[in-house]
This record gives structure tokens, sequence and C-alpha cells, in this order.
């Protein structure tokens, strides 16, 4: 899983001592969903996500905390330049920032299919209880639908050599 520095750089004075960078993902600057001047950063850790909103021209940026044992669901949005991952997270229904008009679910959105499938299986495997790996890769084979994987709609974990989701049904 890929690590961008620049993005480290805007959450490296708030990591706790005992916290690690596993990944980092950027909305992309054009497609659905991207923002062409200030791209959404998420920084996944072994203890927590956080989203760096830029505003401002990039001036100002609101920083977002979500502790892992507050997401209740993940799910990943697979589109064809661009995927969505959401997230379901308790106690958040009136916040301003990341669950925006009241939804249920917080979207972030614009991201490459591959930093999408990477955040979706990293949380779920971070709220199944299995992310105690110090920062480990999500998955063990890269997410190409063997053990450890999971399903690219919802987010539920694939059985071995499994062809179909068990929980939603889509095609793996």
């Amino acid at each position: 899983m890929a690590i961008k520095k620049g993005d480290v750089n805007y959450v490296k004075k708030i990591l706790w001592p005992d916290e690690n960078v596993v990944l980092t993902a950027r909305q992309r600057r054009i497609g659905p969903g991207g923002s062409m001047i200030t791209p959404t950063s998420v920084i996944a850790t072994n203890r927590r996500i956080i989203i760096v909103n830029k505003t401002a021209m990039g001036i100002r940026k609101d920083i977002e905390s979500i502790p892992y044992k507050n997401v209740t669901s993940v799910r990943w949005e697979h589109g064809i330049i661009t995927s969505s991952v959401f997230l379901r997270v308790q106690g958040f229904d009136t916040d301003k920032g990341f669950l925006k008009k009241g939804r249920e679910e917080g979207e972030i959105d614009g991201l490459s299919n591959g930093q999408a499938r990477d955040l979706s299986s990293y949380v779920q495997k971070m709220i199944s209880g299995d992310g105690g790996n110090g920062g480990e890769s999500a998955t063990q084979d890269g997410g190409n639908g063997d053990n450890g994987s999971f399903c690219r709609k919802c987010g539920a974990p694939l059985p071995k050599g499994s062809n179909f989701c068990p929980k939603c049904g889509a095609k793996t």
C-alpha cells in the first residue's frame, strides 16, 4: 500500500506516539468526484482514519479523526474511472463535516480504484478485529479474490475461492 509523504506531512504533528501511517489515498484532480484545486487526502493509520479536507485554495485544512472503534461498516463502490469508499460511523450522525446533510454514511469519493480497494480492505480488516498486524498490508493476496479479500460492493469478507459475495451476491 502506498504512502505519500506529502499527505503524511499534513498529520505528522497530530499522530499519537504509538501510531503508524499504513496507507494514504488522495482524491483525483480530474474525473468523477475529483477536486481540481483542493483534493481531499485520507490517511489510514494503525489506530484511526484521518481525513484532510482542504478549502480556500488549499490554505485552510479541516482535519477529521475517526477511530476504527467508531466505524460500524465500510463499503466500496467501484466505478469505471474512480471509486468511492463509504463509512458508517457511530456518533457522527449530526456532524457537519464527513456526514453532511444528515446522511448515515460518509463518502470519500474520487479515489483511484486501487486506492479505494486498499482503503476499504484495510478499514474492513481493522473494524473486524483482524487488524493487529502492526500496519502490514490489509490483504495478503493483493485483493484478487483469494483468502483474505473483501467484496468490492459491500465490503464483506469473501470465503476462499468464492465467485459471489455471500452477503450481497455481487460477482467477485
